[in-house]
């Protein structure tokens, strides 16, 4: 096909995706979700379970060349699952059509992972099983995961529901994109009753970086409602394994009600902790793995509560930023890793 012209080619590929057929798997509801997502939401279409139904996100995804890579996807809301489907359709900009390739140069190009290495599916009550694969679409990859929790222990607590482990291929290139989504007619969960959830999905995107880059950690900041707890958080983007660390992070202490509530999911790995908040508006984590297995799910790794401030008022705003010096997170070998620090901001609405 060398020579093909570039419109037709991308006609043709067009056409031969929408032969592509797939059986409808589970009930619909809203297919809503396109807004975006305050964490701490309490109510209305943008929280985990509002008007639009329950919020089933990917997280976005980080790697680099030959690397793994973790696509996480999570809830928003509690809601017990007794079993489910999720398919993960990986695509890249229509640009990517643009190239003078052949179809076999094509196809690879717009395939990023050379082998699903695992998948995880979290259940409160441990007795979740799955299975998943990966296979090659016309303008992508499609991953699957088919899961069931006989007790309906899955989603008992918001979070990270299931989680893909990707090698990403070595030849990907520094700066590529990927769109990761949800297929809105295969992936499908039902509750403890066996009855349909209605669902709003939330897509994002798998960016390649450099091998040299440092790891992007990124401190998520807030927009709550004028009398609301101020949920923030600590996020990494891809699964490296942590052994020690500590994370010094600060904020203007008028726009909180008194110290924070520090919490880590052990779903990101097993971890302890201390925090400390002696200061106003300053808190330090400091933090074990004796496994090193925090982090090997990346996502919300410190999950901060700080209470409303009753002289708080609308438009109120802080930074709410890491302090460089006093934060680290160290490798297996008790070396300190290459971050990015990426600072957040605190808004009352």
């Amino acid at each position: 096909m060398k020579g093909t012209p570039k419109r037709l080619l991308a006609v043709w590929l067009a056409a031969t995706f929408l032969l592509v057929s797939v059986p409808l798997v589970f009930a619909r509801g809203s297919r809503g979700g396109s807004h975006d997502v305050n964490r701490s939401s309490n109510s209305g279409p943008g929280g985990g379970g509002g008007e639009n139904g329950l919020v089933l996100r990917v997280n976005p995804a980080i790697g680099a060349p030959g690397g793994l890579v973790a696509v996480v996807v999570r809830t928003y809301a509690p809601r017990p699952v007794r079993q489910g489907q999720i398919i993960v359709p990986i695509t890249q900009p229509t640009t990517a059509l643009q190239a003078n390739l052949t179809f076999a140069e094509l196809t690879k190009a717009l395939r990023p992972f050379s082998s699903l290495v695992s998948a995880l599916v979290f259940s409160q009550t441990n007795d979740a099983s799955s299975q998943a694969s990966l296979a090659g679409l016309v303008d992508g990859q499609s991953a699957s995961l088919g899961f069931q929790s006989p007790a309906s222990g899955i989603n008992t607590v918001d979070g990270p529901l299931a989680a893909f482990f990707f090698r990403l291929d070595p030849a990907v290139t520094s700066g590529q994109t990927f769109a990761l989504s949800l297929d809105p007619v295969q992936t499908g969960l039902t509750d403890s009753q066996g009855l349909p959830i209605q669902l709003a999905f939330r897509g994002d995107a798998l960016t390649v970086r450099a091998a040299t880059d440092p790891l992007l950690v990124r401190a998520d900041g807030d927009k709550v409602s004028l009398g609301q707890p101020i949920e923030l958080s600590v996020n990494t983007f891809e699964p490296f394994p942590v052994s020690s660390g500590r994370i010094t992070l600060t904020w203007d202490p008028k726009i909180a009600g008194g110290p924070p509530k520090v919490a880590l999911d052990p779903r990101y790995g097993k971890a302890s902790f201390t925090a400390d908040t002696s200061r106003a508006g300053r808190l330090v984590v400091n933090l074990q793995s004796s496994d090193s297995s925090f982090n090997t799910v990346p996502g919300e790794i410190v999950a901060i509560t700080l209470p409303p401030s009753s002289s708080a008022q609308v438009g109120d705003k802080s930074s709410f930023s890491f302090d460089a010096a006093g934060t680290w997170l160290a490798n297996p070998q008790g070396r300190k890793l290459g971050l990015r620090l990426v600072n957040g901001v605190i808004e009352i609405q």
